[in-house]
């Protein structure tokens, strides 16, 4: 079996893809796996498959020649994702999200590919309801996303898949793993391409926390754009190198790292809060304004309603020192907020995508 891989932009729609992509490695020894990535996209950075490569970027909503110019680059690019099915010749497409799936699937779907899609937001995004009339599956995270498609879409409700770095983690083994002693370990990131607001927040409380509280280790992903400003900050104040604090540009290992956290701060993207949830991790949600119908605030306040999250909006960011500090002292507030949480995950996600697609095949 050979399959194609496309759907880019942010890690939440490339890791979808890879963990999708496991199980069919696990289930099929001899299938053969390419994914389609954009010349500059963080795709060709977290991915290990054979690539190919496509020039697109997403159209904005304004006029201008820059925007022209990208429509022309998405009209050619549909010929292109052509040129690399006839020469890679796949069974199944695969699209995960973001425009650089777009032309992929539109052009299998005009090859005669079978092609199924998995949104793993609530609010689904254009790329994907603009293929989703066509394809064989759309898979969905939300049961209420089921409202944006096509009655005559083939919808399955799924879950979330996870990557296999999620199964079977162990809080004490993760910290083992990554050298983490007892102390208190709070992780904060912004996403993949970094939060302004949230990093505000992150350097603020290094600055006035744990530069004193050396009993709580600090791991902060700043995200690419704000890497090298906020390196230069910490350094200006000399809190750089400090024993308690571990500043990445993107952090690798997410998995572990989420593992031996005893807080997460971070966005309430669909992805992010599915791994929490795998994982039963005590959170504070920030989610992002700028996201299609503030699905982010959605998500956040139906966890919250369950208590099983904090949720913090930017605009009050100012709260969140004695937020942090307030939950990382309550053990019991803590616990209850991880068992909470555990009830969002759908462990089948997986198997419940191979069956179906493979029903497909027969």
């Amino acid at each position: 079996m050979r399959i194609l891989l496309c759907g880019g932009g942010t890690a939440g729609h490339i890791n979808p893809a890879l963990a999708i992509a496991d199980i069919f490695k696990a289930n099929i020894p001899n299938v053969v796996i390419s994914y389609v990535v954009t010349k500059n996209g963080m795709e060709n950075r977290l991915v290990d498959y054979p690539k190919y490569v496509i020039d697109i970027e997403s159209i904005r909503k304004n006029i201008s020649l820059k925007n022209f110019r990208r429509a022309y680059k998405m009209l050619k690019s549909v010929s292109n994702a052509k040129k690399i099915i006839n020469e890679f010749k796949p069974d199944l497409i695969i699209g995960t999200g973001g425009y650089a799936m777009f032309p992929v699937v539109y052009a299998g779907q005009k090859c005669g590919v079978k092609t199924i899609l998995h949104e793993s937001n609530s609010v689904p995004g254009k790329a994907i309801k603009m293929v989703s009339k066509k394809a064989d599956l759309v898979f969905l995270n939300f049961r209420e996303s089921g409202k944006y498609f096509s009655p005559k879409c083939n919808v399955v409700y799924c879950g979330n898949p996870l990557r296999k770095d999620f199964d079977n983690l162990n809080k004490l083994e993760s910290r083992k793993k990554l050298g983490i002693s007892e102390e208190k370990v709070v992780l904060c990131y912004g996403g993949s391409l970094g939060a302004e607001k949230i990093n505000e927040m992150a350097f603020n409380f290094v600055k006035d926390v744990i530069r004193k509280e050396k009993n709580i280790r600090f791991i902060w992903g700043t995200g690419k754009r704000e890497y090298q400003k906020i390196k230069d900050k910490l350094i200006l104040e000399k809190l750089y190198g400090m024993e308690n604090l571990d500043v990445y540009e993107y952090i690798n290992e997410i998995a572990d790292k989420i593992s031996c956290s005893d807080l997460v701060i971070c966005r309430a993207g669909a992805m992010t809060i599915s791994e929490l949830s795998a994982l039963g991790k005590c959170s504070i949600l920030v989610p992002s304004p700028n996201v299609t119908d503030n699905h982010q605030y959605k998500n956040a306040r139906e966890l919250e309603k369950q208590d099983a999250t904090i949720l913090i909006c930017e605009e009050d960011l100012c709260k969140i020192n004695e937020a942090i500090l307030q939950i990382l002292n309550d053990d019991k507030k803590r616990t209850n907020i991880e068992r909470n949480i555990k009830k969002f995950y759908n462990k089948d996600a997986k198997k419940i995508i191979f069956r179906k697609t493979m029903e497909l095949f027969r």
